[in-house]
């Protein structure tokens, strides 16, 4: 549903459900196994995936295809740069009259359409090369179970959880990036002690290889569970600890696998999870109808943002700081370990000096001032950086707690950097408003990043709901909810 600026008029949740998928070949007509791109017929699916594991014809029309993709995409990155010139020169000129000369405003404005049109189409042709990746990783897999590491580019995942009804839905692009190293979770169910349930959704940006977020996409929630466990009650000061624990351990466990094989292998992380209130806690009494609480968990730089109805507006709330070295209390952390915070393009933090890991010597530094793995940074001094004297990057995470207004709060983001580094808070959500379901919301989100320059991995997943209409019992671990969708290769 599109949000207006009257939040009042709009629906309980701003993102409606997805509707049912149209019907796909005619019934009764008779199947047709053809490979488009060849140009030629089979006479059962199993020639025709034969034909596009093995046919070298087809692995060379596949590679010129891509090929043709990118060079347009480069003439239409050239041709938007050509234009953005030309309008900052009419600009300039521009304030130059007064009166404004009306025909130097009829020419940027015709320069304003060009530009939307090349940008338009250089999404549409990473939209094409995304699909063609896609399509060849499910031709070597044999079109067989997608498992973890493969799935589709926007997915979607439904739920109950007391009286909301919840529509998660995520988006990942590889990009202008040689490797996709964004990973992503809809579905994290977890049991509390007493029986209650929490439901959660992770995103999480690798770095330096694909090692420690593909481990942190197995390990994290069954460490969570595990840690969920072991407290007496689910509590608020409960949950925190737990998950605070689970990470420390996820940690720890794949820093043990680092060190075997000596690699640089890190990941970000922004969780979020959803819990029944703590009816002890003061104030309960207070709260509208559906009510839950969220908390939010980061360590690194992805963000979660929430929209809310504010004063009549949809509005983005910010509801995690991105851990970036340049932050004043990260930099005080990093240089009271010995570490060296400078700028190189972006904030970085250095290790004091050369290390020795893996048989060379290397000056290691990173954009980020928490993540999981990364050894290095962990164990400088291990390595031969003397001058360090702890860990220089954290896998601490920073957590928030809020009340959860289905009435008021009406969705939420979790993105990796590749989105926030090109898009506002307010950007985003009003990329997303527009749309109808959370799937279309983050296909939407991701597109429009890359569209406006993010050479990144983008990855975005946006969480619905809407107030169902009937009595709900209270939130409990219901097996069946669980669908495993993780995040793309």
């Amino acid at each position: 549903m599109a949000a207006g600026s009257d939040a009042a008029g709009a629906s309980a949740g701003a993102l409606d459900k997805p509707s049912a998928a149209a019907p796909g070949a005619v019934p009764g007509s008779a199947p047709r196994y053809i490979c488009f791109l060849c140009k030629r017929k089979f006479k059962s699916a199993p020639l025709l995936t034969r034909h596009k594991q093995l046919s070298e014809l087809h692995r060379r029309n596949i590679t010129r295809q891509d090929e043709e993709i990118q060079q347009r995409k480069d003439e239409l990155r050239q041709i938007s740069s050509q234009v953005r010139r030309q309008m900052q020169e009419l600009d300039v000129a521009i304030s130059k009259h007064q009166p404004p000369d009306e025909d130097l405003q009829n020419q940027r404005a015709g320069l304003e359409q060009k530009l939307r049109q090349a940008v338009a189409e250089y999404g549409s042709a990473q939209e094409k090369l995304e699909a063609s990746r896609h399509q060849q990783v499910m031709e070597r897999a044999g079109g067989g179970s997608t498992g973890p590491m493969l799935t589709k580019h926007t997915e979607v995942h439904e739920l109950r959880y007391g009286r909301l009804s919840l529509s998660a839905g995520a988006a990942s692009w590889q990009g202008n990036k040689e490797v996709q190293e964004d990973r992503y979770i809809l579905d994290i169910d977890l049991e509390a002690p007493e029986g209650q349930r929490v439901v959660g959704f992770c995103v999480m940006d690798g770095h330096s290889g694909s090692l420690c977020v593909d481990a942190l996409m197995e390990w994290l929630p069954r460490n969570l569970q595990k840690c969920i466990l072991a407290k007496p009650s689910l509590t608020e000061e409960n949950l925190r600890q737990a998950v605070t624990e689970a990470c420390v351990l996820t940690d720890d466990e794949f820093l043990a696998k680092a060190r075997e094989r000596e690699v640089l292998d890190g990941t970000t992380m922004i969780l979020g999870l959803i819990y029944p209130p703590d009816e002890s806690r003061s104030g309960n009494s207070s709260r509208s109808s559906g009510s839950m609480r969220l908390l939010i968990a980061n360590v690194g730089d992805s963000r979660a943002v929430l929209c809310r109805a504010q004063g009549g507006q949809l509005s983005a709330v910010r509801l995690s700081d991105d851990h970036k070295p340049g932050r004043a209390d990260e930099r005080k952390r990093i240089e009271a370990k010995g570490g060296v915070v400078d700028m190189q393009g972006v904030w970085r933090v250095f290790t004091p000096g050369p290390a020795n890991f893996g048989g060379r010597s290397v000056l290691w530094g990173l954009a980020v001032s928490r993540a999981f793995g990364d050894l290095l940074m962990k164990e400088p001094q291990c390595y031969g950086c003397t001058a360090a004297t702890g860990e220089l990057v954290s896998a601490m995470p920073e957590i928030h707690t809020y009340d959860l207004h289905p009435t008021e709060d009406r969705f939420l983001i979790l993105a990796c950097d590749g989105v926030w580094d090109v898009l506002g808070d307010d950007d985003a959500v009003a990329v997303c408003i527009e749309h109808r379901s959370a799937d279309l919301a983050a296909h939407a989100l991701i597109r429009r990043a890359f569209e406006i320059g993010s050479d990144d991995n983008i990855t975005a997943l946006v969480v619905a709901w809407q107030p169902t209409d009937s009595e709900a019992s209270a939130p409990t671990a219901d097996a069946s909810d669980a669908k495993r969708a993780r995040g793309a290769e």
